[in-house]
């Protein structure tokens, strides 16, 4: 049987290939091979198509747990081993990312931060990469935020905890942000554990209800649970993939693009696989994560509402015994949630034991605390097949990298103290333990629940000395080669990177449709910001623009 042929094919359906496709489905004839099952469905804001919810309601059960820790071949998500102690190479931790149409965008809390203002002059000053501003990518943001409906909710619909938090946070002097959020009708049920699972609602709203059925409503194919093997390369073009579906090797053409959209660890591994390490040894270094530790605190007998509403209503930066700002972003007020049932499942708790897990301990909240900056690069290696993420976060002495160390010790007792001040009576980690123990503390959470928000293994350069892929995800080595995810950012960034990840992605496509097919932009297949939710998304984050 002959190949199938098309103009475009795109690996990957999450934040960058999911919203790349549903830009550029009405300009020619397009493939997206998704790793992951399609739970499929119309969607239905608020209530869910009938597949979905039985496809979250079985992930919740725990019916989607790997084979074992290592296990990169999960129904729904993959499972890397990241190697995160520089003194110890035999035993690793685990980054998990998504596998399900949708990819990340399906699984993500729905904390919709852009970068800060002072991100932006760092990537041209690490890769000499040129566009990458403030004022270019604004009008992409902005499309993004309508198509995913970026909004603040009300603080009526916050739990108890993140209530008092913002009051007691601003009394202290700590200037918080209300966090907007990318849902539609939510009905606030915490069902999700608001993490790591896509929405059996359908609020959340991933590519997997927006942008993916916008394809294939101009004739894409999406083509499950296909695992991308490789690039197929010929005369230095790349002229098509070569993926398993069914236990079939599969090979199909593409005449103008081969879009690689498989995130930071899947990404580098593809092109790996390709041979493609051998023309440019950036490929799969420079990574970068965002080391996260989980906050716990006991509250005062009552009704907190934990698992009420988002996860993370609120966040700020947190700051230094100097009042300084440091690179940690702070989320409150969440308890358990603060843990996604992934790395629930490393330790021992999925699905319906980890929700009885929370409803026991009714009086615990708590917040996520993100090291935005650390100061070290990780790499990918291997392949597809045998993948390998090295990502020395805890040096030769057994404890965090200092930058980090740092700068978590000081957010982690910021958010302690004003838990306290609102009546908390213990917290774990235990900030007022002696640092040695607090170190152990902080690097074991870091070690267990991972690095997240991988970033940056195809970097966008100005020249292939220092990445991988141009201004516009172009591959610097091989002809009609994209690259449209959180690999191709330059340097670390500030906050959660979907919103960064689908701002390009609009940029790429709008590059793909007039640059590499030749056509114009037509107004008709392209959503106008709509200028009340346009001016809602900007009073959502302003605050953390500047």
């Amino acid at each position: 049987m002959a190949d199938a042929v098309f103009d475009v094919i795109v690996c990957g359906s999450g934040s960058g290939g999911g919203f790349f496709a549903g830009e550029v489905a009405p300009y020619g004839s397009m493939l997206i091979l998704e790793a992951g099952p399609n739970p499929g469905g119309a969607p239905n804001f608020g209530v869910g198509s009938p597949q979905r919810r039985k496809f979250s309601t079985q992930i919740n059960l725990g019916q989607y747990q790997p084979a074992d820790t290592f296990n990169t071949r999960g129904s729904t998500f993959w499972s890397y081993p990241m190697y995160m102690i520089e003194s110890n190479q035999i035993n690793a931790s685990t980054s998990r990312e998504a596998r399900v149409v949708g990819g990340g965008s399906a699984i993500n809390v729905g904390a919709w931060v852009r970068p800060r203002a002072v991100d932006w002059p760092g990537f041209e000053l690490e890769t000499g990469v040129k566009g990458w501003t403030k004022s270019e990518f604004e009008r992409h943001f902005l499309k993004a935020e309508t198509i995913l409906s970026v909004r603040r909710d009300v603080r009526e619909n916050w739990n108890k905890a993140s209530v008092l938090y913002e009051q007691a946070a601003n009394s202290l002097g700590i200037k918080t942000v209300f966090t907007a959020s990318n849902r539609k009708n939510c009905i606030f049920c915490g069902h999700r554990l608001n993490a790591g699972m896509p929405c059996k609602y359908d609020s959340l709203m991933s590519t997997a209800i927006t942008q993916i059925p916008k394809a294939q409503g101009f004739g894409a194919t999406l083509v499950d649970n296909a695992t991308v093997q490789e690039i197929v390369i010929e005369n230095n073009r790349a002229v098509g993939v070569r993926y398993i579906k069914d236990r079939t090797l599969v090979t199909a053409r593409a005449n103008k693009l081969v879009v690689l959209a498989a995130g930071a660890i899947g990404t580098p591994l593809i092109m790996r696989t390709s041979g493609l390490h051998l023309k440019n040894d950036n490929i799969g270094r420079y990574l970068k994560a965002h080391p996260g530790v989980p906050l716990e605190v006991l509250m005062p007998p009552g009704e907190w509402n934990s698992d009420r509403g988002y996860q993370w209503n609120l966040h700020h930066y947190a700051s230094d015994d100097k009042g300084q700002l440091v690179d940690v972003l702070t989320y409150a007020s969440a308890s358990f949630p603060s843990n996604t049932p992934w790395v629930g499942a490393a330790v021992g708790f999925f699905g319906q034991a980890y929700k009885d897990l929370m409803r026991k301990f009714p009086q615990r909240a708590g917040a996520y605390l993100f090291e935005m900056k650390p100061g070290i690069f990780g790499r990918v290696l291997g392949d597809v097949n045998s993948p390998q993420v090295f990502y020395p976060i805890v040096d030769k002495t057994g404890v965090l990298e200092k930058k980090t160390l740092d700068d978590l010790t000081f957010a982690a007792k910021e958010a302690v103290k004003v838990y306290k001040s609102i009546g908390a009576i213990e917290s774990f980690p235990a900030v007022d333990a002696p640092p040695a123990i607090l170190k152990q503390q902080l690097t074991l959470f870091v070690t267990t629940a991972g690095a997240i928000h991988n970033q940056g293994t195809c970097r966008a350069a100005i020249d292939r000395k220092t990445g991988v892929v141009d201004s516009y995800g172009m591959s610097f080595d091989v002809d009609n080669l994209m690259c449209c995810d959180a690999s191709v950012i330059p340097q670390h960034i500030s906050s959660n990177p979907n919103s960064l990840i689908m701002a390009l992605a609009n940029r790429q496509a709008e590059y793909a449709i007039t640059q590499v097919l030749g056509k114009s932009l037509n107004p008709q297949y392209h959503v106008d910001p709509d200028a009340t939710l346009v001016a809602d998304s900007q009073r959502a984050t302003q605050e953390v623009h500047a």
